[in-house]
């Protein structure tokens, strides 16, 4: 080999990267050597070993079994059903509690006191990703066991999204039962007392029970009266 020339130092290794590979090396060299110099340089030689291998390797990687996807499919979905369900069931329940602390006295509506609750779900549901994937494990449910080059094909990543998606769907839909069980009436009596109780004192005085009245359009009503609803109502200062 050290007495041929560079030229013919280069057909040999062409003819020979060739016949091993099946197809004509000599195109795919003109398109490595990107300067034209008739060698492949470091560089060159670098970037074209960075294109191929990849390809080479998703080409040798076996395919996965279907068991193996399911399993994958099934591991990439429980972190996600978990998060799905915790972050909407906080932001239900955490929000009526945001809303009896703080919001009538700062005046949130009631999207701001379930925006302020959906950011504590959301820091929680981070904070407790590996431990609810431990966790998962832990429950029995077997790892899928993918190599290195099977976890990066891309229809494992497909799937894991697919599942990830449809996990984070089915618990964001479980997280939302707390709605089954919460008054609803009781919670619009509650809004509206808050909207007419200007003071906040609790207790209507009135002042504030004339100028709910006045603007249901009852205007022609005196302090008697009034003081007598409230008795009745037990929503005055007295009852």
């Amino acid at each position: 080999v050290s007495r041929l020339t560079p030229s013919e130092a280069r057909a040999v290794g062409i003819a020979a990267m060739s016949r091993h590979f099946g197809i004509d090396y000599t195109q795919v060299f003109e398109a490595v050597d990107r300067d034209h110099s008739g060698t492949v340089s470091r560089v060159e030689f670098r970037r074209y070993i960075t294109q191929v291998l990849p390809a080479h390797a998703a080409t040798d990687t076996p395919r996965p079994t279907n068991r193996q996807l399911a399993l994958f499919g099934l591991n990439s979905a429980i972190p996600f059903v978990v998060f799905g369900m915790l972050d909407n069931s906080i932001m239900i329940l955490g929000g009526d509690v945001v809303d009896d602390l703080v919001g009538s006295t700062l005046q949130l509506s009631t999207l701001a006191c379930a925006a302020i609750a959906n950011t504590f779900a959301d820091v929680l549901g981070i904070s407790i990703g590996n431990t609810v994937e431990a966790l998962s494990s832990r429950c029995g449910v077997p790892s899928a066991n993918l190599t290195q080059a099977q976890a990066e094909m891309p229809m494992v990543r497909r799937l894991g999204l697919a599942c990830g998606s449809f996990g984070i769907l089915v618990g964001c839909v479980i997280g939302m039962s707390p709605l089954l069980f919460m008054d609803h009436d009781a919670k619009a009596l509650k809004d509206a007392f808050a909207k007419v109780d200007t003071d906040g004192s609790g207790a209507l005085e009135l002042p504030e029970l004339r100028r709910a009245l006045a603007g249901a359009g009852l205007q022609d009503v005196d302090d008697a009266q009034l003081r007598a609803l409230l008795r009745e109502l037990g929503l005055g200062s007295e009852g």
